[in-house]
């Protein structure tokens, strides 16, 4: 009787292979060095960006993709910065960008993204609750609009942040809006 060596891996749910999983521990390892102790809100996104160069905890040399969209949305200047100082003000402002599915799904459907989603949302939840503990969410991205409601029910003892009760979009993320959104609430009271 032969047995299966495949191997799950913790950040999305996948089988995953040696280079998998290494590459999984580095984006681990680099997203833990600029954790913050309190963390006052998280950014919460559908999928890790596939490329490296695109993943916020792993810029080297200039921040692309989603890591300066969120960078520039938050004011957080970038431009003649070493990255370890804009990584950094994100820690000390007590931000963490963190994703559903922590890899890019290797290949698939549409609808086998969404049922990756929502195999990984409790555990999503659980590590919210477990390890995380922000203040504030903000969820980034159209395709966790059907789990708003999971997310609003799951007592997370966090404020959930939202535009028109919807994800902020990506590429609607302007000049410091997540700034004037974050400190909204603050504001009111």
């Amino acid at each position: 009787m032969q047995q299966s060596s495949a191997i799950l891996c913790d950040g999305c749910g996948q089988p995953a292979g040696p280079g998998h999983i290494a590459r999984r521990l580095k984006r681990l390892e680099n997203m833990t060095r600029y954790r913050p102790i309190h963390v006052q809100a998280l950014f919460l996104a559908a999928t890790g960006p596939a490329a490296d160069t695109d993943y916020l905890y792993s810029a080297l040399g200039d921040f692309a993709g989603e890591g300066a969209e969120i960078l520039r949305a938050l004011g957080i200047e970038v431009s003649g910065r070493a990255v370890e100082a804009a990584l950094t003000e994100f820690q000390r402002r007590g931000y963490v960008l963190a994703y559903v599915l922590e890899c890019a799904q290797a290949n698939g459907s549409a609808a086998a993204h969404r049922e990756a989603l929502q195999q990984r949302v409790f555990a999503t939840i659980a590590r919210i609750r477990r390890s995380l503990k922000p203040k504030r969410i903000v969820l980034l991205g159209n395709e966790l609009t059907e789990f708003v409601p999971q997310l609003a029910a799951a007592n997370l003892e966090a404020t959930l942040i939202l535009r028109e009760g919807r994800p902020f979009e990506w590429n609607e993320l302007g000049d410091r809006l997540l700034t004037k959104e974050l400190t909204a609430p603050l504001e009111a009271l």
